[in-house]
Parts: C-alpha cells; sequence; structure tokens
C-alpha cells in the first residue's frame, strides 16, 4: 500500500473516531449514557483497527505481507465477536448481543473502508 493510501486510511479512521467521540460527548450531555457507552465501544474498535493497522505497516516492507497481517488479525477478532455474540444469544443476554453487534458494525465498515482504499490502487 502506497503512502497515499495509508495516509487516507489512517486519516479515515483518525475522522471516525473523532466524530464518535463528538457523538459520546452529546450523549452524555443529554443523559443517555448507556448509549454513549456503546459509541465508547465503536471508537475503541476504531482505534484498535489503527493499531494493527499501523503495526502491520512497521512489520511487513512487502504490501502483501501487511494486508494478510492486517487482515488475519480482523478474521480472528472477527471470529472472537461472533462468538461471543451467539453465546449471548443462547444466554439471551440483551446488553452483551448489542456490544457485540456493535463491535462488529464498526469492524464492517473499517473493512469496507479499508477495501475501497486498497481497491482504489488496483
Amino acid at each position: 500500500m502506497n503512502k497515499e493510501q495509508t495516509d487516507t486510511f489512517i486519516q479515515y479512521l483518525d475522522t471516525r473516531t473523532s466524530a464518535i467521540q463528538d457523538e459520546i460527548t452529546r450523549l452524555v450531555a443529554d443523559n443517555r449514557r448507556d448509549e454513549g457507552d456503546f459509541e465508547k465501544i465503536r471508537a475503541n474498535i476504531f482505534q484498535m483497527a489503527k493499531t494493527i493497522f499501523q503495526a502491520s505497516q512497521k512489520a511487513y516492507l512487502e504490501d502483501s505481507e501487511s494486508v494478510k497481517f492486517f487482515d488475519s488479525r480482523l478474521t480472528m477478532i472477527e471470529h472472537t465477536w461472533r462468538t461471543s455474540l451467539d453465546k449471548a444469544k443462547d444466554y439471551q443476554d440483551d446488553q452483551k448481543i448489542l456490544q457485540e453487534q456493535v463491535k462488529l458494525e464498526a469492524m464492517d465498515e473499517i473493512r469496507t473502508t479499508y477495501k475501497r482504499i486498497w481497491e482504489a490502487s488496483l
């Protein structure tokens, strides 16, 4: 991935994190702390993705290896969350179900944007 793509993806993750932080502030001000807590989870996912992405960039010189590393880590994390979601459904734990759904939605958005930016270079 070239520097422009790398910068674009990092900027996307930072912009989304900032927008989510603004939403958290608004929700807390409106006494909607529970919703704010779910948004905190979402913000954490974007920050986590940024950390993994930056690690993939530092660890591998070849773009293809960096992409494989990033994708494999996201896949592993998603698998864990899907398993947790299934267990929460089995136990009818509505709070946990919502938490896992927020995580998976954020991850889906990240993957979609990453793929769009990556494919722009092909």
